[in-house]
């Protein structure tokens, strides 16, 4: 019986983009959500350090 070598190795590094992949969405949503509790959070805060936080998050959201 013959291994074919290249197909196996395709096959390996298909399932390591899938993983791969797979771990960005979820870094993703949790990014997303982080974002979601930031600024709901920022709503209770007093006036002074909520326009803080705004701008931060604003800036985080500019660089991404």
């Amino acid at each position: 019986m013959a291994i074919d070598f290249d197909a196996l190795d395709l096959v390996r590094s298909q399932n390591r983009s899938r993983e791969y992949n797979k771990k960005v969405k979820k870094l993703q949503q949790q990014v997303a959500d982080l974002q979601e509790l930031v600024t709901d959070v920022a709503l209770g805060l007093p006036e002074e350090k909520k326009s803080i936080v705004e701008e931060r998050l604003k800036k985080i959201k500019e660089s991404s």
